[in-house]
């Protein structure tokens, strides 16, 4: 037995109440003997004997009729196929089809989703008239169909059927709260949620047991038979974060295999740009993990694309990664010194190689020199980054030249030889520092983008630059200390404003032997190209997974609109409108399925175009599976039908859902009683009356 609306059972406690009257009632007479009516007493015990057993019969019938009351509110009902409770109770309904990418695997007797809507279908033709229904689509996103229960079944069949396999990860946790949030406005005796899912491990991780306050049925419905077989790709990622034209570069990427044999031969393929550029074979031993390189040299500059594919298995939705990287190149810079040869030579080793009017060989960073004077009057509107390396030379229009061009987001790199404070610099000097034990740069992160390219501790070992001088310095608030000297000195300083990038070094570039060697070290080449490279880096993320939000920055079109479209060989998507900020940041969440993706924005009569890659979550193609005892406990199932079965057993599930409500039939013996009572209520009365 078991009851709709349980709260009511408090009303059992009221059946106390006419015994506390009874008790209360009773008096405790004072005993007097009268020798003329002693005899009499004898022959009255008698009949209070009786009386005492017709009223201790009432209080009975009283208490027992506050309880059926009670139990009657509480809505009690028969299950389990008593004889009594043959009649098929009405039944709610939800059902939660996992949709996530994994569902995609093709068994040997068919697709995983397939089957998942053939038995979630049988489950929904399974109710009869009166019964109500819900669908739920479960990824990482719950995703309900219905949001309410419908008693129009034949409507949730078809949206089963119609119902298409996400490119999502799973999470089972938001589905089944949302099931049971559904099935908590249900009034009827069966409530059930039907679980239908390959039941992946990776979906029932970060999560405790979810209570079951819907009080329903939770029935499993694993669609999986034995162990499934998978070849995917992890991760594919870059040797350095800061990729230049003209510069190789290794991709690295991650080939997992999980299965439990080995794979004597399978195909890795490499194309960038729509053009194929390797193809590489290989064998995987089993749950084994191994690591491809692929050396590659961009020789345009820009955003390209591409992506790396493995042979095709049971399981293709995971076999290609996408990718997109920027090549930064025609950086221009204008470097501001008075001695600008070592400095043109470490931006670009073959600009000394330059005849007049001809294109730099190296088309990564193109320097043009200018003394302190010329930066004067000198136009900057064609360049990019400003490099000063004599800043204490700067007059004060030199210094608006350069605030002017912060304020246009351009960037500026500056070697500090003195105190000279400027009011676009993020620091305050204090005196010069002089060392007579050389101090190296010492404290650094080696995984920050500027010094990922060299090995580690390179620069504060034996042959990295020496130091004897420096300034000292009070960093403002907004500025972010990259690399100090052994005491803790700053010696590289960024500060951001708005678009613009600065780097500050705390350290002269003038050929003194008694300031530094770092002009003539063979570090200071690839170290100030990587600033170079490091300030022109656009922040933005722009290998993102399906699900996640893609953040561009567009200050050409503030306030505008981007427009965006998936690139698909086979065919032409339309393109989707996405709101600029006023800021220029735009946001983009409807990436639904993996691919390169192209935004392309007007503004000032020019299509700016960029690109950003979208890729399945790797942890959902790992389709080892949880154990139906652990999913039980997890989710609170009272029941599961196992994959062996093959095929979902209707007439299980009627037996289940027999039941009757018996709050009519206790109603009706309360009635009875309560005649019962007032009859010998009142026969009793009459006969106290009738001895009086």
């Amino acid at each position: 037995m078991a009851f709709l609306n349980p709260l009511f059972l408090l009303g059992l406690f009221a059946a106390a109440v006419p015994l506390l009257i009874h008790l209360w009632s009773r008096r405790q007479a004072v005993t007097v003997d009268f020798s003329s009516i002693m005899f009499l007493v004898a022959a009255h015990r008698q009949n209070v004997r009786r009386v005492q057993l017709k009223q201790l019969l009432i209080l009975l019938l009283r208490m027992l009729i506050i309880a059926l009351i009670a139990l009657a509110l509480a809505r009690p009902f028969l299950t389990l196929g008593l004889p009594l409770a043959a009649v098929r109770a009405k039944t709610d309904v939800v059902i939660v089809l996992d949709n996530s990418y994994s569902m995609q695997y093709e068994d040997v007797d068919g697709v995983w989703f397939e089957k998942g809507k053939n038995v979630a279908s049988d489950v929904l033709r399974s109710l009869r008239h009166g019964d109500s229904a819900s669908l739920i689509l479960m990824s990482d996103v719950p995703k309900p169909v219905f949001r309410q229960l419908t008693p129009d079944i034949d409507s949730v069949i078809t949206a089963v059927q119609n119902a298409k396999v996400s490119f999502r990860a799973t999470s089972v946790q938001p589905s089944i709260e949302l099931a049971h949030e559904i099935l908590s406005e249900s009034k009827q005796q069966n409530k059930e949620i039907y679980i239908v899912s390959d039941f992946a491990n990776n979906g029932w991780g970060g999560w405790g047991v979810i209570p079951n306050r819907s009080a329903s049925r939770i029935v499993l419905l694993p669609i999986r038979k034995g162990v499934a077989h998978n070849t995917y790709i992890e991760e594919i990622v870059p040797s350095h974060q800061l990729i230049g034209v003209d510069l190789p570069f290794h991709l690295n990427s991650t080939i997992h295999n999980q299965s439990d044999t080995p794979i004597a031969e399978t195909t890795l393929t490499y194309v960038v740009d729509d053009e194929k550029k390797k193809t590489q074979t290989f064998s995987v031993d089993a749950n084994e993990s191994i690591m491809t390189k692929m050396t590659h040299t961009f020789t345009d500059s820009g955003s390209h694309t591409g992506f790396f594919e493995l042979t095709d298995d049971r399981l293709n939705t995971d076999n290609r990664r996408y990718f997109t990287y920027n090549a930064l190149g025609e950086i221009r810079v204008l470097v501001v010194s008075e001695q600008t040869e070592y400095l043109s030579l470490a931006l670009n080793p073959l600009s000394h190689k330059q005849t007049a009017g001809s294109p730099l060989k190296s088309s990564m960073i193109q320097p043009t020199n200018c003394t302190p004077a010329a930066f004067e009057t000198y136009p900057l509107q064609d360049f990019d980054i400003v490099l000063i390396a004599d800043m204490s030379e700067l007059s004060s229009e030199s210094d608006a030249q350069v605030q002017e061009f912060i304020r246009q987001g351009k960037h500026v790199i500056v070697f500090a030889a003195d105190a000279n404070d400027k009011s676009w610099l993020p620091v305050q000097f204090g005196q010069l520092i002089t060392w007579q034990i050389p101090q190296k740069v010492s404290k650094y992160d080696e995984t920050h983008p500027i010094f990922e390219i060299f090995p580690d501790s390179v620069l504060s070992g034996q042959y990295g630059p020496q130091f004897y001088q420096s300034m000292s310095l009070t960093p403002a608030t907004d500025t972010s200390i990259i690399a100090r000297f052994g005491d803790d000195t700053p010696f590289l300083i960024q500060h951001r404003s708005g678009r613009s990038n600065l780097l500050l070094f705390n350290c002269s570039l003038q050929q003194q032997t008694d300031s530094n060697e770092f002009l003539v070290n063979p570090y200071f080449l690839p170290l100030i190209q990587q600033c170079v490279l490091y300030v022109m880096h656009n922040t933005g993320l722009n290998n993102i997974t399906v699900g996640d939000t893609y953040i561009g920055s567009y200050p050409q079109n503030r306030g505008g609109r981007a427009w965006i479209k998936r690139i698909d060989s086979n065919e032409s998507d339309a393109m989707t409108a996405a709101a600029i900020a006023e800021d220029g940041t735009m946001r983009y969440e409807l990436a639904k399925e993996p691919g390169i993706y192209q935004v392309e924005v007007n503004a000032q009569d020019r299509l700016y175009r960029d690109f950003f890659a979208v890729n399945t979550p790797a942890a959902e193609a790992d389709l080892t599976s949880i154990s139906f005892q652990q999913a039980s406990e997890r989710v609170d199932a009272q029941a599961e039908i196992t994959p062996e079965t093959g095929v979902l057993d209707t007439e299980e599930l009627d037996i289940r859902r027999h039941g009757r409500e018996i709050w009519g039939e206790l109603l009706i013996l309360t009635v009875c009683l309560l005649l019962l009572e007032g009859f010998l209520s009142n026969r009793s009365s009459k006969s106290t009356l009738s001895e009086a």
